[in-house]
């Protein structure tokens, strides 16, 4: 489980053809280690806003005019 106090965001520009992510520390090791977790397993790992059943992202928007995206599916081939 993830703790509160710390940001990560996935987020789409305004034309849908960026994505941001946005991290503090904490947020951005925790994408690390789920990183780390889908390859040392040959699995998927997923992210989600409290909102769509998960406390991996945190659901506040951080970038002008973009859009939070509520569930990131880090997939292993």
């Amino acid at each position: 489980a993830l703790m509160s106090d710390r940001l990560l965001t996935f987020e789409l520009s305004a034309d849908g053809d960026e994505l941001e992510i946005h991290g503090d520390r904490a947020g951005l090791k925790d994408l690390s280690r789920a990183i780390q977790r889908a390859i040392d397993s040959h699995e998927h790992e997923h992210l989600m806003t409290p909102s769509w059943g998960g406390n991996e992202l945190t659901e506040e928007c951080q970038g002008k005019d973009s859009r939070l995206i509520n569930k990131v599916t880090i997939h292993f081939w």
